[in-house]
């Protein structure tokens, strides 16, 4: 025969486990049906830098402006010469990537925002270095 105290601890094992396992199957059945959060979907930095140009519009471009191939042709030429060390003056004089089209110009002051746009999008990296630069020329 087994021992009165034995039997109890038996069944109250049993019981612990039956309980613990019913609680962690109604935990995980609860979560799987919690609503996810959506995650935000993945932005380009060429549509980060075309939301930023339609939220700041360049008024040099009124009346005629550059198409978006045009324009998503600069960021990465710009990101690849400030990665080498050029300066805004060098892009925008010597480096021949000051944004002008055949039939449309951007004058320098909204050639500076779409440069900082255009670095915020593409290569964040060095936006500091570009507005430090702006700034102590006093162009921005």
């Amino acid at each position: 025969m087994i021992a009165p105290s034995t039997t109890v601890g038996a069944h109250m094992n049993i019981r612990t486990t039956a309980v613990g396992a019913l609680t962690l199957g109604l935990l995980l059945a609860a979560c799987g049906t919690q609503e996810q959060p959506k995650a935000e979907p993945t932005r380009t930095p060429s549509d980060k830098f075309l939301g930023a140009i339609v939220d700041h519009p360049i008024h040099s471009w009124d009346d005629n402006g550059p198409s978006q191939t045009e324009l998503l042709a600069y960021p990465p030429e710009w990101c690849t010469a400030l990665k080498q060390g050029h300066s805004v003056d060098y892009l925008f004089g010597k480096g021949g990537l000051y944004p002008i089209g055949m039939e449309w110009g951007t004058n320098k002051e909204d050639a500076r925002q779409v440069l900082i746009m255009a670095v915020e999008a593409y290569c964040p990296q060095h936006r500091e270095r570009v507005v430090q630069e702006l700034r102590s020329n006093g162009d921005y």
